[in-house]
């Protein structure tokens, strides 16, 4: 090979190889702090809080899961911080932006940002803890907590400095003055007073007697002399810090302000409330310069950029952070993928795809099982999709929401097919018959219908307590026999009821269980029925005679949510809380515990061929499992 044409050679490589890296980098984020049997992990978790870096160029998004950190300008995920955090509520930068805190249930966790190390855990609160703020010179840390009590924390020693006893309920929010002089807080029950706290002593210094209505955030203004409270009737009122006297009072929110920010020179405020909006305002001509529309959910936190010019928001409920420009309240970009919380996945027929549920925008998505990439996604739904099945021969999807409506889709085109009307409320769980042909729905309504799937018409609909009680049990699972002769279902009563399909008669009541039922699952083969429960048991049933065959107890976590059995018909999922174990099904051991998701997981499925489980909880992510690893 010639000189001239290994150069070109070599530059052909790194072209190549910095595309694939470029690649590999946008995926790569979902395989990040994963949990120990993790192979990937779908959402971001919900959002909590958001900080800008004080160099403005980073943001921090806290979440259910961890602290993300993304670039401003790009929108693309930097980093994830989850070492040991179960959910990152409160999160806030240290002055000099080289620490950054955050409130994890009754913790703090100090981070470490040149490593990106955990560096210190501040333990000390009996509650979990609601409001974290820097004095300005970062020597101390205060966290306000749901035990009533304000901490101060050195954050070199992690200690105690002091404790403030006064706040009859939840301390909500604090704020440091500028100078660091005076530290405020308000609480849930004294919410009409701003606490100001000595402190050097630990006593109440001062109080502002705010009776507008109730204060549900407070900000100190740049030079110190005026402090801004957002309040529950969508009112910004500013207080003089001296003579506690209302200065001015701002309105437009419809409802409560969730999150205030002053601009870096004083001269405005951003507000976000529970109306979906973010307000921008002169806090000397008492205007409101911009109302900035694009979230679809309330806004939980607001805040400046560094150099003022633009203004982030966050919402919880449609998963993203915006950016605005200040001077001319236009949106700049979003950060999407931080859903609200999924109910539902299951694998498709061939196992190359999964379907789920994102309650941020009410839509199914469909992902690739080995690329992790978003394959289509299905809007349509104007509720919570609740849950979601596949044909058996994947070409339909099923999706039931939170109004009662099941929508059917083409799984190839992702075409919206049909929409099943006929339910009163929340369509809980689904099942296809063996043939495709029939549609199997349980709802809160205590009905379970049958659908035609070629037509959408009711073929007939059964009532939950068709045993003769006169009980109102809402339909909490359905499971159909490989055969589809029997139907078994869970309902909020402690009986497990199997039907016949065809004449439509009752077979007979599985009893054990002393709390209700919560999901159930056939075995492959139809002779076994798995039932779990909130008496935190699974129970497996002969299907035939009806006998107990054995009992599974979870251990530690509380309320069986979801079961479902292997392909092979060896292994019993069942998910609790946020743990998942693997049951044997002959001798009833624990063969495995999966840990992973922050809070309640609410479905699990395995894949047609056994190696993979995926779960999704209430923590807005999905992950997928390697159960197959020795």
């Amino acid at each position: 090979m010639s000189i001239t044409n290994l150069k070109l050679y070599t530059i052909l490589i790194v072209v190549i190889s910095l595309l694939s890296a470029s690649f590999c980098y946008s995926q790569e984020y979902t395989r990040w702090q994963l949990p120990e049997g993790a192979i990937q992990r779908f959402g971001k978790g919900i959002i909590e809080d958001i900080a800008y870096f004080p160099d403005g160029n980073r943001i921090a998004v806290s979440s259910s899961i961890g602290i993300w950190i993304y670039d401003v300008n790009t929108g693309k995920e930097l980093d994830l911080l989850a070492d040991g955090m179960i959910e990152a509520s409160s999160i806030v930068f240290s002055p000099d932006g080289k620490m950054l805190a955050c409130a994890s249930e009754n913790k703090v966790q100090l981070w470490n940002l040149t490593d990106k190390k955990l560096q210190d855990v501040f333990l000390g609160h009996t509650s979990d803890i609601y409001s974290l703020e820097f004095s300005p010179n970062g020597e101390t840390l205060a966290s306000g907590s749901a035990d009533n009590t304000i901490r101060l924390w050195n954050t070199t020693t992690g200690k105690v400095v002091s404790t403030f006893v006064g706040h009859t309920d939840t301390v909500r929010s604090l704020a440091y003055s500028p100078n660091g002089d005076i530290l405020a807080s308000i609480g849930w029950m004294d919410e009409n007073s701003i606490i100001f706290w000595n402190l050097d002593t630990g006593e109440n210094e001062k109080t502002i007697a705010a009776k507008v209505g109730g204060i549900y955030t407070i900000l100190f203004s740049p030079d110190g002399l005026q402090i801004a409270t957002g309040n529950w009737n969508g009112r910004i009122h500013f207080w003089d810090v001296n003579s506690g006297d209302l200065l001015k009072t701002l309105s437009g929110h419809r409802s409560r302000i969730t999150s205030l920010d002053f601009s870096p020179d004083g001269l405005s405020v951003v507000s976000g409330g529970l109306d979906n909006t973010v307000r921008i305002w002169s806090v000397e001509t008492k205007k409101l310069l911009h109302s900035l529309i694009g979230h679809t959910d309330p806004i939980i936190t607001v805040a400046y950029s560094s150099d003022g010019r633009s203004v982030a928001s966050a919402s919880a409920g449609d998963g993203t952070i915006r950016f605005w420009d200040v001077e001319t309240g236009k949106p700049l970009k979003t950060i999407n993928g931080h859903s609200d919380f999924s109910r539902s996945v299951t694998f498709s027929p061939d196992g190359t795809s999964i379907a789920m549920t994102d309650g941020a925008d009410n839509t199914i998505h469909l992902r690739d099982v080995k690329t992790g990439k978003i394959r289509k996604t299905l809007p349509g739904h104007i509720s919570l999709p609740y849950t979601v099945k596949f044909s058996p021969n994947g070409e339909l999807l099923a999706s039931g929401s939170s109004i009662g409506q099941i929508l059917l889709w083409n799984v190839q085109t992702g075409e919206l097919m049909d929409k099943l009307i006929g339910h009163s409320r929340t369509v809980t769980t689904l099942a296809f018959s063996p043939d495709g042909k029939t549609l199997l729905s349980g709802s809160w309504d205590s009905t379970i219908r049958f659908w035609d799937v070629q037509t959408g018409k009711v073929l007939k609909a059964t009532a939950a307590n068709i045993s003769g009680t006169s009980s109102y049990e809402q339909i909490r699972s359905i499971a159909l026999s490989p055969d589809g002769n029997i139907l078994a279902y869970a309902t909020n009563a402690r009986t497990i009821r199997l039907l016949d399909t065809h004449t439509n008669e009752f077979k007979r009541d599985l009893v054990s269980h002393t709390d209700p039922g919560t999901s159930v699952a056939f075995s492959p083969d139809g002779t076994v029925l798995a039932s779990g429960s909130s008496d935190d048991t699974i129970k497996i049933w002969e299907v035939e005679s009806g006998n107990l065959l054995n009992t599974f107890k979870e251990p530690i976590a509380r309320n069986v949510t979801h079961v479902a059995f292997s392909p092979d018909g060896h292994t019993i999922a069942g998910s609790s809380l946020h743990v998942i174990r693997l049951w044997d099904i002959t001798t009833g051991k624990i063969m495995e515990t999966l840990i992973g998701h922050t809070t309640w997981i609410r479905s699990v499925a395995f894949s047609p061929d056994g190696r993979m489980l995926a779960s999704t909880a209430s923590d807005g992510t999905t992950i997928l499992w390697d159960v197959i690893r020795n």
